[in-house]
């Protein structure tokens, strides 16, 4: 009897497992939304002085106090930022540690990075233009990087 018992209670166990597995099946991996970057921003900010880096897959835009100058992307270097930014745990930026605060004196000027993909805009915490949160570093390199060989390279 004891054996019986055993068989229908893993029976039952297949049956349920079996309806989870049909479930998954129907449902498909196509009603998760994968999050995918679509803008990221890098923002300076001092007495006088506003500087603003946004990035896309098709547009550089560089804003210094209100005028605007713009670029094309490349797919190489949107590659490169999307490359970088996988070491960045996107809900973690707002936490991080500033490594300075030399911004709080106009030792430097106070810098921000916000990223925007298709189901959240991410902002970091504040921080000096000249001294990142270390995890920060690559991604922002890979930003400035886009602006080699333009007008606005020693600009970022």
């Amino acid at each position: 009897m004891t054996n019986f018992k055993s068989f229908l209670s893993i029976k039952k166990g297949l049956f349920y497992m079996i309806k989870f597995i049909m479930l998954i099946l129907m449902l498909g991996t196509d009603s998760l939304p994968i999050e995918t970057i679509q803008t990221v921003e890098l923002s300076y900010q001092t007495r006088g002085m506003q500087k603003s880096l946004r990035i896309n897959r098709d547009s550089i835009i560089v804003t210094i106090n209100g005028k605007v100058t713009d670029y094309q992307t490349t797919n190489v270097q949107w590659q490169r930022i999307l490359k970088t930014s996988l070491k960045v745990k996107l809900g973690t930026i707002s936490s991080l540690k500033r490594p300075s605060t030399k911004s709080f004196h106009d030792g430097a000027m106070m810098a921000h990075l916000k990223i925007v993909t298709n189901l959240k805009e991410y902002n970091s915490v504040d921080f000096d233009h000249d001294m990142p949160p270390s995890i920060l570093n690559k991604m922002i390199g890979a930003m400035k990087y886009t602006l080699i060989n333009t007008k606005n390279e020693e600009d970022f």
